[in-house]
């Protein structure tokens, strides 16, 4: 009986102990998740009003069905959309890009570009966001027929050094929201 009753003790420390502390642990990160869920949602929706106002210099914003429109003093002078790439280096690419409406020679410039959400390698990759590096402010003013949207050297956009299939994907990505 003694044997037994030190079996069922080890089995007890070995098993069961773990077990319930992770379960404890599962339940708690559970309950803190639900109590924290509002005010991440919300700070958020802050985080892309405060972007979406900064890519626009802070002209008026109202949501449309493909993203929103951009208005100054009640003129609309332009759109944002939201636009992925899933040929980023370790994955899916989100954009937001302000374009200005289509002008005279059929053409929109491109106003401002910002990512959203990416998984690129941090230190190479990472270059894309304008808090790491000015990359992404070359397409300011681009246009889909007055740029070569190859890479350099043989055309107008500057490579992220060490990062080509990361530039290549945003520059075609934009490249392909002009174009439509």
């Amino acid at each position: 009986m003694t044997i037994r009753m030190a079996i069922n003790k080890t089995l007890f420390r070995k098993i069961l102990k773990p077990t319930l502390l992770a379960l404890s642990c599962a339940f708690f990160l559970a309950f803190t998740h639900q109590i924290t869920k509002k005010t991440i949602e919300s700070n958020q929706r802050q985080y892309e009003e405060r972007l979406l106002r900064e890519m626009v210099n802070g002209a008026e914003l109202e949501k449309s069905s493909s993203g929103y429109s951009v208005f100054r003093e009640g003129t609309q002078i332009g759109t944002i959309e939201q636009l992925t790439t899933s040929h980023g280096y370790n994955g899916k690419i989100d954009l937001l890009i302000a374009l200005t409406l289509t002008s005279l020679t059929g053409d929109r410039e491109v106003i401002s570009v910002r990512v959203t959400h990416h998984e690129e390698t941090p230190g190479i990759g990472d270059k894309i966001e304008p808090e790491v590096s000015t990359w992404i402010h070359q397409f300011v003013g681009k246009s889909a027929h007055h740029t070569n949207w190859t890479l350099s050297p043989e055309g107008d956009i500057d490579i992220i050094s060490g990062a080509t299939i990361t530039s290549r994907a945003v520059t075609n990505a934009i490249a392909e929201t002009l174009a439509e």
